[in-house]
């Protein structure tokens, strides 16, 4: 009975929270994929160590159960705003004031350096923490929705219709894009995007995170353009966004190999 009561909160909060998620699970699983694919030898040992064996997809969405969860007495809560970089209209994310709390940005970079210049000074537990932490926000990182709009939440506030159900736009973007574009699962989805050369690995993968973060703010400029509140989308929309929705899974999964490759590797 107790058992029972913990999975029903445990449904109940996941179904309350779901439209705070970047990409939804399956998407962090996708980007975690691919980026386990093209990790140097040396880097699958060092990253297997700290995850205990388990993989980096096992972990991708880790992140976002446990900032809220009751059963962590980690002050995960404190993660919250790690997650997105709101930029209004009329800002850039160069000129848009910063949270303090903190943002994806700010905190990819922190993890960088953490885990990169100062890991030896870092407890098994704080690196645990730092590469789970990695792999999920790169996968924010690039979610058009994790780079909206603070006025509407990131699109939250934003209502639309998803073939006639009514939704938002954030919600558009961290499930039913994935969900509907493909019945795919992660490892499909990693076999039918990640066909790329190894020249055009390293083209897709350079830059830096504020690149990054720039890129997908310049998407979310058009993302926001192209609907009206209450629209209804549908096949039009899942046509015109599907190359970019493809197109940022698989540049997300490239950039986390990247940055693990070079820390771990």
């Amino acid at each position: 009975m107790k058992r029972l009561a913990v999975i029903l909160l445990f449904v109940s909060f996941t179904f309350v929270s779901i439209d705070l998620f970047a990409w939804g699970q399956k998407g962090h699983d996708i980007i975690a994929c691919i980026a386990e694919r093209h990790l140097t030898e040396k880097a699958k040992e060092n990253i297997d160590k700290i995850l205990g064996g388990k993989s980096m997809i096992y972990y991708s969405s880790w992140m976002d159960n446990v900032q809220n969860s009751p059963y962590w007495k980690g002050g995960y809560d404190r993660t919250k705003t790690w997650h997105y970089f709101n930029v209004d209209e009329g800002f850039t994310p160069q000129n848009m004031p910063r949270n303090p709390k903190g943002d994806v940005l700010s905190a990819i970079n922190m993890l960088i350096d953490s885990l990169g210049t100062h890991q030896k000074e870092l407890s098994d537990s704080v690196k645990f923490d730092y590469l789970r932490m990695l792999i999920h926000l790169v996968g924010d990182m690039h979610c058009p929705m994790h780079v909206g709009r603070a006025t509407d939440r990131g699109g939250n506030d934003f209502p639309l219709k998803w073939f006639g159900s009514k939704t938002n736009l954030h919600s558009i973007w961290d499930y039913n894009m994935v969900e509907r574009l493909h019945a795919w699962s992660y490892t499909e989805w990693q076999q039918n995007l990640d066909r790329c050369t190894k020249e055009e690995f390293d083209e897709m993968s350079a830059g830096s995170p504020e690149d990054w973060l720039t890129e997908t703010w310049k998407i979310t400029c058009g993302v926001y353009g192209y609907v009206k509140p209450d629209d209804n989308c549908s096949y039009k929309y899942m046509y015109d966004y599907a190359q970019v929705a493809e197109h940022q899974l698989l540049v997300a999964g490239y950039r986390l190999a990247a940055l693990l490759n070079k820390i771990f590797g």
